[in-house]
């Protein structure tokens, strides 16, 4: 019987207390794939994305079972200088010599992270979102074995030319939705012969205890956003939005924050913010909503959508996205909108009109329990992975001939 295959995971963060999409996807298919091979979850020390200062110790530990390798962030990001230098950087996309400074200036630069993976001698090497320095600057030490799932949306740094070659390098692209395989094809020239979509998972919700949350957040009827507090997400639009249908709609939903973050945003009474808060508040609130909004222009996945729909709650979902307009179209369990005035039309209707609201939640959870399979995804990882080993082990045998 062969030995397992040796797989190294990158990210750039990695832990129970990151919050983060990426993050979250590389957790959960560690879990899904430690028992099939020989698996080590290689990272950084950091626990902020936007300092990435260290905070794990750094070498081997054990996180939820799975073998994790942090190395050091020697020199942390500098936010006000990497800030200024993405204004220039997006202004010319074309300028690779550019391209490379703003993505050293992001980080996360782990020089020993570079080095064990030159030397690490895995089978196959995966990574989990293609923006960061750790894939970046990596990808192409493991060229002929790599494996990348993006998490790719169309975004200003998706836009930069510096990423054409991390792009180029990997051997098989993972997507979660054909949006996101199709944007790759468009904006990379990813061929059809190195994308799989590998579709998402959700486990069935906990029970839940609406009442429970809803009298910790005023007790009105309430939307809801889950997610990071930050720009990028859409959610000082979505405030917005919500301000002037409530200027409209004086008696209408309230609107609930739930995530970390310190984004600065304006106070009103039927604005309530929860911070991050566990599985088991998140779950109450999600099954108490009227509606769960997902605000984001940039999406290459949403699991707030999923989540929603996993407990028959209808989504209203930011039309800027193709992925989250894809999504909602494909399991029927949301309604999506372009501008603030579509905004307070689509959430009017689906807080009034409860019976056709209650349907299109029903809907999207039929939907969820039909395509949102953990073991579809997990065999879909384990054929990639086995796939990028084989044919790294053929270069191996023709290059030695």
């Amino acid at each position: 019987m062969s030995p397992p295959l040796r797989v190294a995971l990158v990210v750039q963060r990695y832990g129970a207390e990151v919050n983060g999409g990426a993050e979250a996807l590389a957790r959960r298919v560690a879990g899904l794939i430690a028992d099939a091979v020989d698996l080590t979850v290689v990272t950084t020390c950091a626990l902020d994305y936007r300092t990435w200062e260290d905070h794990y110790p750094p070498g081997e530990h054990r996180v939820e079972g799975v073998r994790v390798l942090r190395f050091p962030v020697p020199e942390p990001r500098d936010p006000e200088a990497f800030d200024a230098l993405s204004l220039r950087a997006y202004a010319a996309p074309g300028d690779v010599d550019l391209g490379r400074r703003w993505l050293r200036a992001q980080g996360p630069v782990a020089p020993g992270l570079l080095d064990h993976l030159a030397d690490g001698g895995y089978d196959a090497v995966a990574f989990v979102t293609y923006l960061y320095a750790t894939t970046a600057e990596a990808i192409g030490l493991v060229r002929d074995r790599a494996v990348l799932a993006p998490t790719l949306h169309d975004e200003p740094p998706a836009r930069l030319a510096v990423f054409d070659e991390v792009f180029d390098a990997a051997r098989l692209l993972l997507f979660s939705t054909p949006e996101e395989a199709e944007f790759a094809g468009r904006r990379f020239g990813v061929a059809a012969d190195r994308a799989r979509v590998v579709g998402a998972g959700l486990d069935p919700p906990p029970a839940a205890r609406p009442a429970r949350f809803a009298a910790s957040a005023g007790g009105r009827p309430y939307a809801l956003y889950v997610g990071r507090m930050d720009g990028s997400k859409g959610v000082p639009e979505l405030v917005a939005a919500h301000a002037r249908y409530r200027r409209a709609r004086p008696d209408g939903l309230d609107l609930v924050l739930m995530g970390g973050g310190a984004l600065d945003l304006p106070s009103h009474p039927w604005l309530h913010r929860t911070g991050f808060v566990g599985e088991e508040v998140k779950h109450d609130a999600l099954a108490g909503a009227a509606v769960v909004v997902v605000p984001s222009p940039y999406e290459s996945l949403s699991f707030s959508q999923l989540e929603a729909w996993s407990h028959g709650r209808p989504t209203l979902a930011n039309a800027a996205s193709p992925v989250l307009a894809g999504q909602s179209r494909r399991s029927g369990g949301g309604l999506w909108y372009a501008g603030d005035d579509e905004y307070a039309v689509m959430l009017d209707l689906l807080a009034r009109a409860r019976p056709l609201a209650a349907a299109i939640g029903r809907q999207g959870r039929r939907f969820v329990r039909r395509e949102c399979s953990w073991e579809r995804v997990r065999a879909a990882w384990l054929d990639a992975l086995r796939e990028a080993a084989g044919a790294a082990g053929e270069a191996g045998l023709h290059s030695a001939r």
